[in-house]
């Protein structure tokens, strides 16, 4: 029959002022309504029940949960600690479990000194033959406060705003199959094929024994048994090495999963990275490319083939060599008025002779007198100091024109050109301005499409992370499933060849005790495979049934919406596990649903797996959620309700979406719908309003509430 929570009452819990009397709220099978706005009381009520439950509340400052011993100061009414210095705060519950009646009251008695001091307890009374008997042991307890929802249902049947997101954990492949063995009652049923195959190896060892106690002399009993035994081992071996490789590969595809939805997108990431660096590459070759060329300008003004200095001077080579032979005129004929006797006629006189003429003042050449230091005997002292040797080629100015003259030729047909190099070398600088700026785009739009990908906000680290995590778990995916065959096979050969020897151990072992022993071993099996059969039937038809079922459920909580949440799709994966995706028509997946699809998509997969149960149909426990309709509005609360009373026997929801403050009702006209319909009886359930007569900060709050549904 399970669990029904008949009443809730605080007293001076936050903004619960007043005693139990007060803030007594009363329960039925079916919707259970408590309709507040912001910071009259949602979540504090919820606080009621994780305290009952947890010895925890929600700190809706720091959004955590805290023990209650270090929040206590925190959960004291602030109107009754302005009041008094000593006072009570609690909260009891009133439930019903199989029949039977529970009270539980767990409260502080706080009183202020100094300083506030606390001292909790805990009363829990349990009702037999109309009689309220206080339970005074503290194990006992605790056994009946967990009989309230047990651990392994607290997960889906205590829940907290977005944590409806996560009623099935399916970002593993075990969190459904973990979904399934809890909610459709498999774990008893796992507990007792854990229990059969305990007894199996208990048969074994007794088999084992009496085979012992009986052994003969035959030797070739002996070696029967050793090569039974040595298979038995060998398959218990691979079965096990299966069991782990199994594991690994769960593992494996849970982590190509969690690398599957970043992996084309990494590896995207990556490949446009590469085709960037290989676009910007080319930009800086472009560009070194320009900056080369302009460096050779220097170059390309003093070139002995195209000097560009020449540039303009068509027609002045021709006029170069008159030029050159009037310069080279007058430069002779003035070093020779400065330097006559540098080179003198055939027959002139030696040294020798012009220092005599010296020496007499007397010109022998014109047979004149030349007195010393007059004008001929100076001319005459000049010839004889004059240099010995002749001037070289390269101090010959001549000479050094000469050369420059033999090049005019070249220049003549070069000049010309120059205005076409210099016109193709503009050109060229030109085109690798274009270019330069045709690849400037290619790498903006190059970073552009990394940014649409989200390059900026993952490093080239995290992704190749991503394609290694990504790739490696495929291969360990195909490892695994190439050592799950390989053992199987070897199991089949092994099982062949132990049955041979089973049976004919079974024809030379004629011992009764020996027999019976056997005889209960495989009896024993025969149970245990049995058990594992039925599970094995239960789930799969639980899963075969999820499909079908999950799909109408979810199409009648996301009824009435201007969009579609598309079709759930289970897969039955080959070590067991199941997979769900959201599909739509064409069976592709699908992505981004918003907050509402998401949170009934994971009640979808709940409520399915409740209903697809083998016997009792129903959640055995209360469903209790804080604000689960935040943003869904009003079509999905009454798909909720409309669904909800068919899977859980009763749900207790704290919701603000119904609550209208500016109404003198306060409640909006879909809520109202809700009270009368319970009032007609048309719907199970209570509908409380949380309101307040005077507004006050939490210091001084006082909740009150009234009840629409009577």
């Amino acid at each position: 029959m399970g669990t029904i929570i008949r009443s809730i009452c605080f007293c001076n819990f936050y903004n619960y002022y007043g005693s139990y009397e007060d803030n007594t709220y009363i329960f039925t099978e079916g919707i259970n309504i408590i309709n507040a706005d912001n910071n009259m009381g949602k979540s504090k009520f919820y606080n009621g029940f994780l305290w009952i439950l947890r010895d925890e509340v929600y700190d809706s400052d720091n959004k955590k949960i805290y023990p209650v011993n270090e929040s206590y100061f925190k959960m004291m009414s602030g109107k009754a600690r302005r009041e008094s210095d000593d006072f009570t705060m609690g909260v009891r519950i009133v439930y019903e479990n199989n029949g039977e009646r529970y009270i539980v009251t767990k409260s502080v008695h706080c009183t202020k000194e100094n300083d506030w001091l606390y001292n909790a307890n805990i009363d829990v009374q349990h009702t037999i033959n109309n009689e309220d008997n206080f339970i005074m042991d503290k194990d006992e307890k605790a056994e009946i406060i967990r009989k309230l929802i047990p651990y392994d249902m607290e997960k889906y049947s205590l829940l907290q705003g977005e944590s409806m997101e996560r009623l099935v954990d399916l970002s593993t492949l075990t969190g459904l199959e973990n979904t399934i063995n809890a909610l459709a009652d498999m774990n008893n049923l796992i507990q007792m094929c854990d229990k059969a195959y305990d007894l199996v190896g208990e048969a074994k060892k007794e088999y084992r024994a009496e085979e012992k106690r009986n052994n003969s002399a035959d030797e070739a009993i002996t070696s029967l048994q050793q090569d039974r035994d040595n298979h038995e081992k060998w398959i218990e071996d691979a079965k096990a090495k299966i069991a782990l490789a199994r594991q690994e590969l769960i593992r494996a595809k849970e982590e190509e999963q969690r690398f599957e939805a970043e992996f084309y997108s990494s590896k995207k990431r990556e490949q446009l990275r590469y085709e960037y660096e290989s676009e910007q590459n080319k930009l800086q070759n472009l560009q070194k490319k320009k900056e080369n060329l302009e460096k050779s300008i220097t170059s390309r003004l003093f070139d002995e083939n195209c000097p560009w200095l020449l540039m303009g001077l068509e027609g002045e080579t021709s006029d170069f060599d008159d030029f050159r032979i009037a310069l080279s005129r007058a430069l002779a004929q003035k070093k020779i008025m400065e330097n006559p006797d540098i080179l003198l006629p055939e027959g002139s006189p030696d040294t020798p002779s012009l220092k005599r003429m010296l020496e007499r003042c007397h010109c022998e050449v014109c047979d004149r007198e030349a007195p010393r230091d007059s004008e001929p005997w100076l001319h005459i002292k000049k010839i004889m100091e004059r240099p010995r040797k002749a001037m070289h080629a390269s101090d010959s100015f001549m000479q050094y024109y000469g050369k420059i003259q033999k090049t005019t030729g070249l220049y003549e047909t070069t000049i010309p050109k120059i205005a076409e190099d210099y016109q193709a070398y503009m050109n060229s600088i030109f085109d690798l301005d274009d270019q330069i700026a045709a690849q400037e785009n290619v790498v903006e739009q190059k970073e552009s499409e990394m940014a649409l990908v989200g390059a900026g906000n993952t490093t080239p680290e995290e992704d190749r992370k991503t394609l290694s995590g990504y790739n490696q778990a495929k291969k360990t995916i195909s490892d695994k499933n190439e050592e799950i065959q390989k053992y199987t096979g070897k199991i089949n050969l092994w099982s062949d060849k132990l049955e041979k020897v089973r049976k004919e151990l079974y024809k030379r072992q004629n011992s009764s005790p020996v027999r019976k022993a056997e005889k209960l071993y495989n009896d024993m099996q025969c149970i245990a495979q049995m058990f594992a059969d039925t599970k094995e039937r239960i789930f799969t038809n639980i899963v075969n049934n999820l499909q079908t079922v999950a799909n109408k459920m979810y199409r009648d909580l996301t009824a009435g919406n201007q969009t579609l949440g598309g079709n759930l799709h289970f897969e039955r994966e080959d070590g067991g596990t199941v997979r769900v995706k959201v599909v739509d028509d064409k069976g592709e997946e699908l992505f981004g649903n918003g907050t509402g699809f998401q949170r009934m998509k994971q009640l979808a997969i709940v409520m399915s797996i409740i209903s697809s149960k083998e016997n009792n149909q129903s959640f055995d426990y209360p469903f209790i959620s804080d604000a689960p309709f935040s943003e869904f509005g009003i079509k999905f609360i009454n798909n909720f309700l409309d669904i909800a009373p068919k899977v859980f026997r009763q749900s207790i929801i704290m919701i603000k979406d119904l609550y209208d403050p500016d109404s003198e009702q306060l409640v909006l006209p879909g809520g109202l719908e809700i009270a009368k319909r319970m009032q007609r009886n048309e719907l199970d359930g209570t509908f409380y309003v949380n309101y307040v007569e005077e507004k006050a900060d939490s210091s001084n709050l006082v909740t009150k509430k009234k009840c629409y549904s009577e």
